[in-house]
């Protein structure tokens, strides 16, 4: 969606328009970040997985607080032929058979796979809101 730029997510030792020698950068775990910086609500999806993404996003929206929702996407016209990923079809597939739910018996089964779903959801005093009541309380 950015025309090939990459990002430390891209993944160590992949091609981008940006690092066309590779990238340097290693990854990191976007909900482990998240929840270490407080949100209140965090969710992972895919772009295959489209009935979950538009409820997760949806449930997000509509989360009063600090909400991050990470969703993998394919990006077949660069990434994807620069690294050798396949097509369109292929990255999705990926996605597919890559991905599991959160606690799944797959995942027992199989350390590598990813999981994705709402892994934070709890109801905290919104951070605007509490401060609002601390300038209430100076102004008196």
């Amino acid at each position: 969606m950015t025309g090939g730029q990459y990002s430390p997510l891209s993944g160590y030792g992949t091609f981008a328009t940006t690092a066309p020698y590779s990238n340097i950068d290693h990854g990191f775990e976007v909900v482990e970040l998240c929840k270490a910086a407080g949100a209140t609500f965090v969710g992972r999806t895919t772009t295959y997985h489209v009935q979950q993404m538009m409820e997760m996003l949806r449930k997000a929206i509509l989360h009063n607080g600090f909400s991050v929702v990470e969703i993998f996407s394919q990006c077949p016209t660069y990434f994807g032929r620069k690294n050798k990923l396949g097509s369109a079809v292929d990255m999705m597939e990926y996605f597919k058979n890559n991905t599991t739910p959160i606690g799944s018996k797959a995942k027992q089964e199989h350390p590598e796979l990813i999981e994705r779903g709402i892994f934070v959801q709890e109801e905290k005093p919104e951070y605007c809101r509490e401060y609002d009541k601390i300038i209430e309380k100076v102004k008196q």
